[in-house]
């Protein structure tokens, strides 16, 4: 039997961790074509679920269209993604396709030919740059045209939505909420995990999509749910497990989905031989995973320098302690605070450290402090 612990892609039906109640509530949004705005930390599954939730709008006859804007690098882009999609989600034969997108005039069709000799339908921005959100809007308008023709309900998913802003932003936002607060055929769910750069954007009266849908924070999967997954996942494998002892795996993954996966993944393979799962098996896989992600945590620590690394190796030992107070700097010998809050602003931007909308600092893959501690000698220094 293939390891069902799936993680770092797309995971979908079966291997899909219990969302239900996330997925009901999200299908019965759609199916009233709300606008919903999708707030998520990184890590948590967000993208998974939205996948499944197609899946199950597919099989109650919703048509669907996903977009991830950290693969549109500028506005002409997300409008041909856009018009394409959608599209494609409400008309799969290629020849009426074509025919329908040829009537546009910010963007044309675009034929491609298989080594079959098959023909795929595309779209292409006909105009300017200045003119791309334009085009964005006719492609957005020419989508829920076709909805209404076909008597169809379409539900357009935007991924990473947050990255909104690096296009036009605000004039962009401006445009689409114009656009969108007419469409009587489309649903909507934004999606992001920036989560300050989403709630600034629906919750500022200065900004367009202030109140234009409401807000869903996706926070972990209840315990209990992800428990039974994971004990029915190691029946059926065979394998023997304490459901108690499997509680630590939520300790040592922090609740958050995506370390779960792996953590487990990692557990299937180290007691394959006798199918038997012990604590002190349990205690191993986040050096398990240190040893397996050191070339990419070393890269890490190369980007830092030797006052940011000190940093990392205080924050590492005690998480608890705020990194400006004066304890964690008599403690750890640090400082001043404005050297401080200069390392920490440098690694958020490198991507090592992330800040919660609680106000902590933490590190954005939790298992490099195992990563940490495990290249430390006993007196505290890297090896």
């Amino acid at each position: 039997m293939d390891n069902p612990f799936k993680f770092g892609g797309i995971v979908r039906g079966p291997y899909f961790a219990d969302r239900t109640e996330e997925l009901d509530e999200l299908t019965r949004e759609m199916e009233n074509l709300s606008r919903v705005f999708l707030v998520s930390p990184r890590r948590y599954g967000k993208t998974c679920l939205l996948f499944n939730l197609m899946d199950t709008l597919d099989e109650i006859g919703l048509s669907s269209a996903y977009i991830d804007l950290n693969a549109c690098p500028d506005i002409k882009s997300f409008a041909e993604t856009f018009t394409h999609t959608a599209s494609k989600g409400l008309e799969t034969n290629t020849d009426k396709l074509i025919k329908m997108l040829s009537g546009l005039h910010r963007l044309r069709p675009k034929v491609s030919v298989g080594h079959d000799g098959s023909l795929t339908a595309g779209v292409e921005v006909v105009v300017q740059e200045k003119d791309g959100i334009a085009a964005l809007i006719e492609g957005m308008n020419h989508a829920e045209t076709l909805a209404g023709k076909k008597n169809r309900k379409l539900v357009v998913i935007i991924d990473e939505f947050s990255d909104l802003i690096k296009f036009n932003g605000r004039h962009l936002e401006k445009a689409l909420r114009s656009e969108i607060q007419q469409h009587e055929h489309i649903g909507y769910i934004f999606s992001g995990s920036e989560e300050s750069v989403m709630l600034s954007m629906v919750k500022d009266r200065k900004r367009a999509f202030y109140k234009l849908g409401r807000i869903m924070n996706l926070g972990p999967i209840s315990q209990d749910a992800y428990s039974d997954f994971i004990v029915n996942w190691l029946q059926k494998g065979g394998y023997t497990a304490n459901r108690q002892d499997l509680h630590k795996i939520f300790e040592l993954g922090q609740n958050i989905p995506h370390n779960i996966q792996r953590l487990c993944n990692i557990l299937w393979e180290i007691a394959r031989d006798d199918r038997v799962i012990t604590p002190a098996m349990i205690d191993t896989l986040p050096v398990i995973i240190a040893q397996q992600d050191s070339p990419h945590y070393e890269l890490l620590w190369r980007s830092a320098s030797q006052q940011q690394k000190k940093l990392l190796i205080a924050l590492s030992r005690t998480p608890g302690l705020k990194p400006f107070s004066k304890e964690f700097q008599l403690t750890h010998g640090i400082g001043p605070s404005s050297s401080i809050k200069a390392s920490l602003d440098s690694l958020v931007k490198k991507g090592i450290l992330l800040r919660t909308l609680e106000g902590p600092y933490q590190f954005s893959d939790i298992f490099m402090t195992n990563w940490i501690e495990y290249i430390m000698d006993p007196r505290g220094h890297v090896i």
